[in-house]
């Protein structure tokens, strides 16, 4: 499991919700725009590069943790060596558990108005 493209992502998504940010404030401090038109688009825009964060995140802070964990001399522990030998297992489980998170709390932020 390279992790040279969850860092791509990561870093692109990172860069992007600053310059959207970036963008939305200079727009909306400019009286010939109106942000009312696109705020829609936008939420979901931002939304979606957030979540792209938090997926991306996982695999990286994984593998982190098991480098951390060999470098200070715990390569021999059962946590250790279950985590580095089904590395994309339990990579896949906790963006299972995210997506799940998701879908269950979507619909209901959707319906309260969460994209208005």
């Amino acid at each position: 499991m390279t992790t040279k493209i969850y860092v791509i992502i990561l870093v692109s998504s990172f860069a992007l919700l600053i310059l959207n940010a970036v963008i939305n404030g200079f727009l909306e401090s400019s009286a010939k725009f109106k942000m009312d038109a696109i705020a829609p688009a936008v939420q979901v825009f931002t939304f979606v590069l957030f979540c792209a964060i938090i997926f991306s995140f996982i695999p990286l802070v994984i593998k982190l943790f098991i480098f951390l964990q060999h470098k200070i001399g715990n390569q021999d522990l059962t946590l250790v060596k279950f985590l580095k030998n089904h590395e994309q297992i339990v990579v896949y489980c906790a963006w299972g558990f995210c997506a799940l998170g998701l879908a269950i709390s979507l619909p209901s932020a959707i319906k309260d108005g969460f994209f208005k």
